[in-house]
């Protein structure tokens, strides 16, 4: 079985990416316990289990999940994960239809969408045509923008990638895990691919929403965390964003 690649961030930051689809989820050691944030791309909850013992903690140490969004590369494995260590969860109502899988699809949709590997290169297809993750998993509280969770967790609200959409601003660290509302690339902050953002003004206002403030770390949900540079490289894309200069295709 392949596993994740788990690697810090900080010393108390864990990165938990998927090399086959560069999906990132995250794991926060805290004084009440370990937050994750997203759960990774299998239902069985493997990815992330698989994380939470290299660093030596029982399940059980999972206080919070925190969901960005619905799509199935970020909220897989957040059933399984929430019925093994008992955690609370936490996500827009926005994505509660989609999350407990009322709107996930039937007839030959659904059963295209079950066949279709939960890693590989047709994980995007599988998403978009079960409309839901695999494994429904229901909130313990919904939150909304400027709401703080486990103290030190600001809820922003950032629809675009999806119309529930959501980061968090991990404050300690001045630390923004961005979801899909922002990419990183090579260092560089970039836009997500045009063809997976619902709402491309919704996505650059958010985009707006989240660089405001200071921010010493970006956690994105594929590819790569930014941890060098990033004050510059925040300013350089607001910049870029508040001048209305154009959204590549490909982000």
């Amino acid at each position: 079985m392949s596993h994740p690649h788990t690697f810090a961030v900080t010393p108390t930051i864990h990165c938990v990416m998927r090399r086959s689809y560069f999906t990132c989820s995250y794991l926060v050691e805290t004084a009440v316990g370990l937050i994750a944030i997203d759960a990774g791309m299998k239902s069985t909850g493997t990815e992330m289990l698989h994380a939470i013992d290299s660093l030596k903690r029982p399940v059980t140490d999972v206080e919070a999940i925190l969901l960005t969004h619905w799509h199935n590369d970020h909220a897989a494995g957040a059933g399984e994960l929430a019925k093994l260590s008992g955690a609370e969860v936490y996500y827009s109502a926005s994505e509660a239809d989609d999350l407990t899988r009322q709107t996930a699809s039937a007839g030959l949709r659904g059963r295209l969408s079950a066949i279709i590997p939960e890693t590989g290169p047709l994980v995007l297809f599988k998403g978009l045509l079960g409309n839901a993750p695999q494994q429904a998993v229901d909130a313990t509280e919904f939150v909304r923008d400027g709401d703080v969770i486990a103290s030190d967790f600001e809820v922003i609200e950032t629809p675009g990638h999806t119309a529930g959409h959501l980061s968090f601003y991990y404050r300690p660290l001045r630390l923004l895990f961005a979801g899909d509302a922002l990419a990183v690339i090579k260092s560089r902050l970039r836009f997500m691919a045009r063809p997976v953002t619902e709402d491309l003004e919704a996505a650059r206002q958010s985009m707006l929403r989240c660089l405001d403030r200071r921010i010493d770390f970006v956690c994105p949900g594929h590819r790569e965390p930014l941890m060098h540079n990033t004050v510059a490289e925040c300013e350089r894309m607001r910049s870029y964003l508040a001048d209305g200069q154009r959204w590549p295709l490909f982000g």
